[in-house]
This record gives C-alpha cells, sequence and structure tokens, in this order.
C-alpha cells in the first residue's frame, strides 16, 4: 500500500484537492448531453464524452483521481468494457486509477480478480468485499496497489449488516480495525455520521475513499471536518453530480462538470 499512498498524496498536494471523479456511464445520459450529439457505438460515445470531461478536468486541476465503475461499462457488453479499457489506458500516467468492482472470493478466485484488476486494467486501486474474511482480501495487497474495504457504504440497506452488534461493536467497526491489521483502506460513505466514529477508531491513519457527497446529498463539511487533520490520504468521490451536471447548469458537459467541481473544490481547498 505505501508507495500508492505516496502518490495519492502527492497528487492531492499536486492539485490541492481530494476530490475524485467516479465514471459510471449511462448512455441516455451522454448521447446527447449538453446539446452536443456524439454518434458512434457505446465505445465511441462513453470515451468521447468522458475524455472530453477528464481532460478538462484534469487541465484545471479539479481533480486528483478518478473511479470507473466496473458494473456501469459492463452493462453495455464488450462495448462498454472497451471503453472502459480505453479511458483507464489513457489515464493511469495522469491521475490515480480506482477499479471500483466490488471484488471478494475465496483466496484463488480472489487471486485472479486480483490479476485482472491489476495486471489487465491496470488499475492503482480496487474495492473488494471483507465479508468472506482475510483471505479473500489478501490476494489484492500489494506495496504498489491501494485497497479499499467497504466499511460502511451509502445505500438505505447498508445498515442491514454493517450496523449489527457483535458483542458492545458495531461490525463496520470491526471491519475498520481489520483494515489496520490488514493495512487496507476504507470505503466510508458521506451521507451516514459513522465517519467521525471510523477516523478516532483509525486515528486517521487508514485511507478513506468517500462517496456520497454529490447526488446522494452527503454532508461534505462534516466529513472535511472528520478528515483534516490528514486531509491528503483520503479521496472524496463525486459521480454523476459532475458527470450529469449540465442538466442542472444548462452548459456543456465540459463546462458544467468544471462549475460542479470548482463548487465542492472551493470547500475542500478551505482544509488545505
Amino acid at each position: 500500500m505505501q508507495k500508492a499512498l505516496e502518490r495519492l498524496v502527492r497528487l492531492a498536494e499536486e492539485n490541492r484537492t481530494i476530490l475524485c471523479f467516479g465514471i459510471d456511464p449511462i448512455i441516455e445520459k451522454i448521447s446527447c448531453a449538453g446539446g452536443a450529439c456524439r454518434p458512434g457505438n457505446a465505445t465511441e460515445q462513453i470515451t468521447g464524452y468522458y475524455s472530453e470531461v477528464i481532460d478538462a478536468l484534469l487541465d484545471e486541476k479539479q481533480i486528483a483521481a478518478i473511479k470507473p465503475n466496473y458494473a456501469y461499462f459492463a452493462q453495455y457488453g464488450f462495448d462498454g468494457l472497451k471503453a472502459l479499457k480505453s479511458i483507464i489506458s489513457n489515464y493511469r500516467n495522469k491521475t490515480f486509477v480506482i477499479f471500483d468492482g466490488k471484488r471478494g472470493d475465496i483466496g484463488k478466485s480472489s487471486e485472479a480478480y486480483a490479476n485482472e484488476a491489476y495486471g489487465f486494467w491496470n488499475a492503482d486501486a480496487i474495492t473488494v468485499s471483507p465479508y468472506m474474511g482475510s483471505d479473500s482480501v489478501k490476494p489484492f495487497l500489494r506495496d504498489d496497489k491501494l485497497v479499499y474495504v467497504l466499511c460502511r457504504t451509502t445505500n438505505e440497506g447498508a445498515e442491514d449488516f454493517q450496523e449489527l452488534k457483535i458483542g458492545k461493536e458495531f461490525l463496520y467497526e470491526k471491519i475498520a480495525k481489520k483494515a489496520m491489521e490488514w493495512k487496507t483502506g476504507l470505503v466510508v460513505g458521506a451521507t451516514n455520521d459513522a465517519i467521525k466514529n471510523i477516523t478516532n477508531i483509525t486515528k486517521n491513519k487508514v485511507p478513506f475513499l468517500i462517496p456520497g457527497v454529490g447526488a446522494q446529498g452527503g454532508d461534505l463539511t462534516m466529513v472535511l471536518k472528520a478528515i483534516k487533520s490528514n486531509i491528503t490520504m483520503h479521496r472524496i468521490n463525486a459521480s454523476s453530480s459532475i458527470a450529469y451536471a449540465y442538466e442542472k447548469h444548462k452548459l456543456n458537459a465540459k463546462q458544467s462538470a468544471l462549475k460542479e467541481t470548482e463548487k465542492l473544490n472551493a470547500a475542500i481547498r478551505n482544509y488545505f
């Protein structure tokens, strides 16, 4: 994890932001987004749209990572997967790439998933479910890669298991402690104040991937206050609120995305 963590920190310092752009393509939203229709198959439409937005965000130093969500690409079959490969290949040397695949299986299967994420997709990091325990997480651990283990997520059903009590502790608290033992990061949502508790448990020395501040309405100020003592190791993710900001701002896709990220970074940069 150490080499990956050093790169995360360096990119945050260079860009003065910890904002991560989540890439969740929906063809219906991008084919004629912002008044500009894009011809071609799913590969061409997804690659063209997101390349335009990512280029603008990187040029203006508005992001310090991207997080392509495998499921959103895979729903379009090989065309979608070709777009995923193209995007990662184009930006892996320009920013930090988090492969949002939420993997996790018995050891040999996890080893195969890790080879896919790091060897084929060339990602810097991956999201992993800890449900099957240490031998399902271990194959993803590499010194130059980062694993984000699901801890306290943003979905409504998170309470079903993550807030079950085991003795005097919630399950998500157990996971946070395991992350310190395993030397992984954590996925911690912005829609619940559990992030304060998890920061205390980890002494703010474990990198968080923090979804939920955009369309899901998470509390950005609360998050920033919780992580401020070691802010550059973390990443705050926003996806549709950036990609489809044209629906709100009525500008083209690139201009709208910049406007949205500038608003988020105005808050984030108060803590640099």
